[in-house]
């Protein structure tokens, strides 16, 4: 994930995604299942992980 190519980085994700639940479709199931789980309890927030956006260094004039 050094080379900041966001396609490699998406197949990468895939692939660990996978290695961890077995297919895509698995993983969607639990993570529906853990939506609706929390939807019942009253959570009213969507739970989106937290990207962090490296912000360009300004050049010192």
């Amino acid at each position: 994930m050094c080379n900041n190519d966001p396609g490699e980085d998406i197949l990468e994700a895939k692939s660990r995604l996978a290695a961890l639940f077995g297919d895509l479709e698995t993983y969607m199931e639990f993570m529906m299942k853990r939506q609706e789980k929390r939807i019942k309890q009253g959570v009213k927030y969507v739970d989106l992980p937290i990207v962090r956006v490296k912000k360009p260094e300004k050049p010192e004039v």
